[in-house]
């Protein structure tokens, strides 16, 4: 248990590496904006795909600046926060999201005409519908995602794809092994085990490692370790952003 824990903590490093090529250009784009900026960016999509008049426009860009500031808020409650939300807040905070989101949409229904209102929650559901297909990638298609990256960064031959490619797949089936075990228990480690596990990590780590070197020539690994430091650099970043 502890050896898949671990293993699957270096595929999720892997999987996290890939995503971040992936989505780099649209997030990166998306933090350069402010919250107004943001918030008259979609109110002019709104306009456009509504053919939104003006004092629609005017009622519907309110609506978005009070659901933005609370947005804020508590994206910053939860920066100051330094414990972990219980379960019965959780279970609060999200009956408190559902009354907010049925509140906002009882607002837009009376803020709009009926075509307009279909229209608007087809985007709505478009818009789910694209989150949830680029959030939830299959191990498979971000394993696949992740060797074209090495395949162009360090030209890969077709040996050394079907290698590394192996060397994926195998971890893909230790995280879902992981996956069902967790599913299966509700027992913390102890801190013995977190112990033991991040031992075990650094032992699976230089493993990993290894076996990447044994399959890249020395020119590739080189360029590997800086792509896998550059990767651990923006982790690292992301956790400071996060606190």
């Amino acid at each position: 248990m502890k050896k898949l824990f671990i293993a699957a903590l270096l595929f999720v490093g892997i999987v996290s590496f890939a995503q971040d090529i992936n989505q780099k250009p649209a997030r990166d784009q998306r933090e350069k904006l402010t919250p107004e900026q943001r918030n008259e960016k979609y109110l002019q999509k709104l306009t456009s795909d509504l053919s939104l008049d003006k004092k629609q426009q005017e009622q519907v860009k309110q609506l978005i600046a009070e659901k933005s500031a609370k947005a804020e808020k508590f994206k910053q409650n939860r920066k100051d926060s330094k414990t972990p939300p219980t379960a019965e807040e959780k279970a609060a905070f999200k009956k408190q999201m559902d009354a907010d989101k049925a509140d906002n949409d009882a607002k837009m229904k009376a803020i709009l005409n009926a075509d307009q209102y279909t229209k608007w929650t087809a985007l709505k559901k478009e818009h789910k519908g694209d989150h949830r297909g680029k959030d939830h990638k299959s191990p498979q298609e971000r394993d696949q995602e992740y060797l074209q990256k090495l395949t162009t960064d360090l030209n890969l031959n077709a040996d050394q794809q079907k290698q590394v490619s192996e060397l994926l797949s195998d971890r893909s089936t230790k995280m879902a092994m992981l996956k069902k075990s967790r599913k299966d228990s509700d027992v913390k480690p102890t801190d013995a085990e977190r112990k033991a596990m991040k031992k075990q990590m650094e032992e699976d780590h230089k493993a990993y490692d290894a076996k990447m070197k044994s399959i890249l020539t020395a020119d590739q690994y080189k360029k590997w370790t800086v792509i896998q430091k550059e990767h651990k650099d923006k982790m690292k970043e992301h956790k400071k952003d996060k606190k």
